[in-house]
């Protein structure tokens, strides 16, 4: 008999969150507040038949289903579209596949232990075509930049080259660093995981090491400043009383 999901969970990893996001159009803006979101899920299991409530400091949002039966629905808190969806049991996986217009949509759950896990999928092709054209044009942007400083323009094949070896970089740091957030029995990468992932490079660990500071010291002069204003109002409301 499949594992029964009833119950309050917590999610502790969402596998190709950002990607999955990216592929959809889904704006810089939201993907950030999204990315940061620690969501609860409540879910009604009765047989076959599932309630599952998300929530989050952003959105809440319901699905209801029943093994093996296709509905329609609107993927609210995420980008609205309508699919036809339909889930099914994978051993002790719950396995949705959403047809509408994204292709090769859908999500896993699984329960590991008393963790409740998520991965949610899109099209790999276009996932990885979006993530690639985004690498491409910032690489574009500042060989540009670079080429104008020291009138020596780079060729499109250039160009190419250190975007294909960025990319794969970045995979490969991506890899790394999701590892160093599981040996430490974490769910999130810390700043130590960046500066550790980063030490092969002087150069780069340096650079990291640097932008981390000044995001801390952002970060302590923002506390000053809203502290600051808290004081403010409450001198104010003193003097009126």
């Amino acid at each position: 008999m499949p594992v029964d999901y009833s119950g309050t969970w917590d999610i502790v990893s969402n596998v190709n969150f950002e990607g999955y996001m990216v592929a959809l159009g889904i704006d810089f803006a939201t993907r950030k507040i999204a990315s940061m979101l620690k969501p609860q899920k409540v879910i009604k299991q009765d047989g076959d038949c599932f309630t599952i409530k998300t929530f989050t400091t952003f959105k809440n949002y319901e699905s209801l289903f029943k093994i093996g039966e296709e509905v329609k629905e609107v993927t609210k808190g995420m980008d609205n579209r309508t699919c036809h969806t339909v889930v099914n049991w994978e051993d002790d996986k719950l396995v949705c596949v959403q047809k509408g217009e994204k292709k090769n949509r859908g999500w896993t759950h699984w329960i590991h232990g008393d963790e409740l896990h998520l991965n949610m999928s899109l099209d790999g092709d276009e996932t990885q075509q979006r993530l690639k054209a985004a690498v491409h044009y910032t690489v574009g942007c500042l060989c540009q930049r670079m080429g104008d400083e020291h009138r020596r323009p780079f060729s499109r094949q250039v160009v190419a080259a250190i975007t294909e070896t960025a990319f794969r970089q970045c995979d490969v740091f991506a890899k790394d660093l999701e590892a160093f957030a599981r040996h430490a029995k974490r769910s999130t990468v810390s700043p130590d995981d960046v500066k550790l992932v980063a030490r092969r490079s002087t150069a780069l660990s340096v650079y990291i090491h640097n932008k981390s500071e000044e995001l801390i010291q952002e970060q302590r002069d923002l506390k000053k400043k809203n502290t600051g204003k808290r004081k403010s109002r409450d001198t104010e409301e003193e003097s009126r009383e």
